[in-house]
């Protein structure tokens, strides 16, 4: 695996020739219950870059772990950014890179929250259309999620639940934690709300105890395959 952090700038500039694809992991900084570290949701798309860029010829860039949050935005840990600031970072990192001479862009979120995703696509959006570059936006929880879905794990598994624990018992198991307990989310309809919190009380939607480190790798390495096939098929 290539990370640009570590390149010097002759070597980045050699590298650039090759006109890679450069993979952006976007994570944050999130509680994620009593079992899961706050870098939950950077850990799963860091990993994930990484196997990518070792099966291919793209590089690494540094990670953002900051992002946009609404129903953990107030528990302790959480540490939030606004819309216009993820927007305006992830797009003036990519202009740069831009200027730097890419074209071909691989941004992967690990947190799949509704206004996150749509701050990081608007951004990626508008580097398409002013300079023409291929780039992909995906989240990689979606794709694990749909492999769990198949596998018997409950549809409204979600944060913090089996899905994204398991998939850290496999990346970091030291950092997961044997307090366990099963959460849900409270849907309160289509009411904007000042408090969302209030939504997601426990932090944990789904029974992180049924997860396993053996359906972690099953989970990760799903992830991977799915996301070559995917850039293989439109072209990346």
């Amino acid at each position: 695996m290539t990370k640009i952090e570590e390149l010097t700038r002759d070597e980045f500039s050699q590298a650039m020739d090759r006109g890679p694809v450069i993979i952006l992991p976007l994570g944050a900084t999130e509680a994620h219950g009593p079992h899961l570290p706050l870098g939950t949701d950077s850990l799963q798309p860091e990993w994930v870059a990484g196997r990518i860029a070792e099966r291919t010829d793209a590089l690494v860039a540094p990670p953002v772990r900051y992002g946009m949050h609404s129903s953990t935005r107030n528990m302790p840990g959480t540490i939030d950014i606004s819309f216009e600031t993820l927007h305006h970072l992830v797009l003036e990192i990519l202009e740069s890179f831009v200027r730097n001479g890419g074209n071909r862009f691989l941004v992967i979120s690990g947190h799949a929250g509704g206004s996150h995703m749509a701050a990081v696509k608007e951004a990626c959006r508008r580097i398409v259309i002013a300079y023409g570059v291929k780039l992909m936006f995906i989240c990689d929880y979606e794709l694990a999620a749909e492999k769990a879905i198949r596998s018997g794990v409950d549809p409204l598994d979600g944060h913090g639940g089996a899905v994204e624990t398991a998939r850290v018992m496999h990346i970091e198991p030291r950092l997961v934690k044997e307090e366990m307990h099963k959460g849900e989310y409270i849907s309160h309809g289509h009411m904007v709300l000042p408090d969302p919190e209030i939504c997601f009380p426990d932090g944990i939607a789904g029974d992180p105890a049924t997860a396993s480190e053996e359906m972690g790798r099953d989970l990760n390495e799903h992830v991977v395959e799915r996301l070559l096939d995917i850039m293989a098929r439109d072209g990346l």
